[in-house]
């Protein structure tokens, strides 16, 4: 059964409503707590507690009162998936709380006009940052450019966990509206690492399911993907030239398909936008 993706963000998270909380353990000390559209990974130790993604000021004071009923130790330290703003408002509401993202967030936090990037960044790493807490392993893996630039796999190695943001989701086909920023040939190459990792849970931001089995069909869906408007882009360069695939891309929207996948939500809508992204990652680098 699979679970309902709850990719609402312009109803909730930009404007700050918060829905009952859904709480998952899924090893000792390991949470998936779930709210307003956004799922945090949760590591409790006797120095503190490790969070990902707080997403808005209100969502993080629920998601406060969620860790106070798993344990009194504070939010120690604040890893971010990536620079998008939904997912990295609230850090306040965990004063002394140490924030982590990869290098390239900051040029994205300077330019934001709606006060919702951290006020300061205390840790950036560049391409692999392992550290331990509470006893435990934890890898930051940067795969962008993804969705956005600064895409991370958070892993815990020793637990078999993956968690990501923005990558994929459960049989759904995410609105064109939020990929504008994402290269699709950076969103396979994460699928791929992730799916190499051999994860048994996989934490995705936007869905409570932990399943691996959304991951792997995910991969196989943008590699179907790749391969149809990749022939495309080829046929056309070999028989127009390179200046015909800009002009083509608008009718390829239209008319490619891949119909094994008709029965995935928002398919006849949405897939238009994922053969225009697609073509703009390999033609265009983005």
């Amino acid at each position: 059964m699979y679970s309902i993706i709850i990719w609402f963000l312009a109803a909730t998270l930009m404007i700050g409503e918060v829905e009952a909380a859904e709480v998952a353990k899924l090893k000792q000390d390991v949470y998936a707590i779930s709210e307003a559209g956004v799922t945090s990974l949760v590591l409790l130790s006797e120095d503190g507690v490790l969070i990902t993604d707080p997403a808005n000021p209100e969502r993080a004071k629920a998601l406060q009162a969620e860790i106070a009923k798993l344990t009194p130790r504070p939010v120690t330290r604040i890893v971010l998936s990536h620079e998008h703003l939904d997912h990295v408002g609230g850090t306040e509401a965990f004063p002394g709380a140490e924030v982590i993202c990869h290098l390239s967030c900051k040029a994205v936090f300077d330019l934001d006009v709606g006060g919702s990037a951290p006020k300061k960044v205390h840790a950036v790493f560049n391409d692999q940052h392992s550290f331990q807490f509470g006893g435990r392993k934890v890898t930051l893996i940067h795969v962008g450019p993804a969705d956005g630039f600064a895409s991370t796999i958070i892993h815990l190695p020793e637990d078999a966990i993956i968690y990501s943001a923005d990558l994929y989701a459960d049989r759904y086909i995410i609105p064109g509206i939020w990929m504008d920023n994402d290269n699709y040939l950076g969103v396979l190459k994460a699928l791929r690492l992730m799916r190499d990792l051999k994860p048994q849970i996989a934490v995705n931001a936007h869905s409570t399911s932990t399943s691996v089995q959304a991951l792997q069909e995910n991969v196989t869906f943008v590699e179907d993907l790749y391969q149809l408007v990749s022939t495309q882009i080829n046929k056309t360069i070999a028989t127009k030239g390179p200046g015909a695939v800009m002009d083509n891309i608008p009718r390829w929207s239209q008319e490619l398909k891949l119909d094994q996948y008709k029965d995935w939500s928002n398919y006849a809508t949405e897939f238009p936008a994922h053969v225009r992204r697609m073509a703009l990652s390999i033609y265009h680098g983005g």
